[in-house]
């Protein structure tokens, strides 16, 4: 059957011509023919359409799918929520070629998982302009709140996560072998924060006793060692119980090879890095001042050779996907005087992921563009139980679509990204290659770097199992 044959007599809704269409296993010059949201035909097009766009020169990718980011996110001991709510989050995320997230809803001390994703729904429902799912965080009474598990997976919120480490957040290693039980035998994935809380704790203590509080202090006491312990206990945990786990923002070469180890006996372990990890190095809290502390993440930024390593294994596919954890803060509450531990952690990076990964990974021949489709795209489909709805540009799937302009190169300043952040990480990068137009469910949301969506028309992603051995 030919492409046309397979559009039908019927009026398409939009045709993208001539575009260089990548999925994670194949690319090649194709039309791609949406009718309803749906991709309905690829091939050399001569249906009809109302709309007609022409990607010659430009690369026509899946949607990509951030599955960390965390919108409208209280935090006890900043006193106040974070920048974005569901509304700005998703405009950014639209901006930069994402068409799907997956935020994290935060169980409540003495709270119900329950409670927890009804209260992430009632916001997103009306503010999201992109589709969107939920992770819950188990933070307290795991013996009793595992007793959700199986209605939640039913009702597609098939994710958890738990914290390894960070005050208020952390469950014992007691409740983390609980969680990972149950969460395997509910066909639920297990994202973890691993970090080692006694020894960051041990090491955060001896240097407040000494007045040495200053943000520069932060990565000698959040060391390589205590994310490479804590990934190395937690995936040896997963593989005696069977358990598959997603060990998210991983930063350093020692936990990668603890992964690696690890995998060489089970193969359920899989590996999410952020673009500050490939980005920026530790010495960004050695700037002037407080300049530093714009630049605080858990764990938090390393070394050259560890950002090499992580490329390395972006390339190789070691790393499965590729995240932002988007927590944006304004500048003023992170230059706030402040001991290190008290500075509010996280950055935005929504609307610049994407464009940098494809500036420094695909343009440069780091990544090759199929790669950049499957750690942006495919593998989070596949991961968190979307594809082929998500993840793929194929008759059937959501119209999801990316068209990267390879030519745009424009410099990053925080005036032009739609965040309530009032500052970049990054500002001043110089980026090679941007979405000229975004499309959700066959919808324009974003064009040449600026959303046109609007809040309330994201849906609801209710998911399936994960297809683990596609990954």
């Amino acid at each position: 059957m030919s492409a046309t044959e397979q559009a039908g007599a019927q009026t398409l809704d939009l045709i993208i011509r001539n575009g260089m269409v990548v999925n994670a296993e194949s690319m090649q010059r194709l039309d791609v023919g949406v009718k309803d949201g749906v991709v309905v035909a690829l091939g050399l097009l001569d249906a009809p359409a109302a709309q007609v766009v022409d990607a010659s020169g430009c690369f026509v990718v899946p949607g990509a799918i951030d599955v960390h980011t965390h919108f409208h996110h209280w935090v006890s001991y900043v006193g106040s929520h974070n920048a974005d709510d569901y509304d700005t989050g998703t405009q950014a995320a639209a901006a930069g070629g994402i068409t799907t997230v997956i935020n994290y809803a935060f169980q409540e001390q003495g709270e119900s998982l329950r409670a927890a994703v009804d209260r992430d729904l009632e916001l997103a429902q009306d503010q999201a302009n992109i589709d969107y799912g939920l992770h819950v965080v188990v933070t307290d009474q795991a013996d009793s709140v595992v007793k959700e598990f199986p209605s939640l997976s039913a009702d597609g919120f098939t994710s958890v996560k738990v914290f390894g480490a960070v005050t208020g957040f952390q469950l014992p290693d007691a409740g983390i072998l609980r969680v990972l039980e149950e969460a395997a035998a509910n066909n639920m994935l297990v994202n973890v924060h691993a970090e080692d809380g006694a020894l960051i704790e041990h090491l955060t203590e001896s240097f407040r006793t000494r007045g040495e509080t200053g943000v520069e202090y932060l990565p000698r006491a959040r060391p390589a060692q205590a994310e490479a312990i804590a990934t190395r206990k937690i995936a040896e945990y997963a593989a005696l119980l069977q358990a598959p786990v997603y060990f998210v923002h991983l930063s350093t070469a020692a936990a990668l090879a603890a992964v690696r180890d690890v995998r060489s006996r089970f193969d359920k372990v899989f590996v999410e890095t952020r673009p500050v990890y490939l980005f920026l190095e530790e010495s960004v809290y050695e700037r002037p001042g407080s300049e530093g502390n714009k630049y605080v993440c858990l764990p938090p930024i390393r070394s050259a050779g560890d950002s090499e390593a992580l490329w390395a294994g972006l390339a190789r596919g070691e790393i499965d996907t590729y995240a932002t954890d988007h927590a944006p803060w304004r500048a003023a509450q992170k230059l706030a005087d402040a001991p290190f531990w008290k500075i509010p952690a996280g950055v935005s990076n929504l609307q610049t992921s994407v464009p940098m990964l494809f500036s420094e990974g695909v343009r440069t021949g780091r990544l090759h563009p199929c790669r950049f489709v499957a750690v942006t795209a495919a593998n989070p489909a596949r991961l968190f139980g979307m594809y082929p709805k998500k993840g793929v540009i194929a008759v059937g799937s959501d119209a999801d679509i990316a068209v990267i302009d390879p030519g745009d190169v424009r410099r990053l300043t925080a005036a032009h990204m739609h965040s309530k952040a009032d500052y970049d990480p990054y500002e001043g990068y110089e980026c090679h290659g941007w979405p000229r137009y975004v499309y959700s469910r066959g919808q324009l949301v974003a064009e040449r770097g600026r959303a046109v969506s609007r809040p309330g028309r994201g849906q609801l992603i209710r998911r399936g199992a994960s297809l683990l051995d596609t990954v």
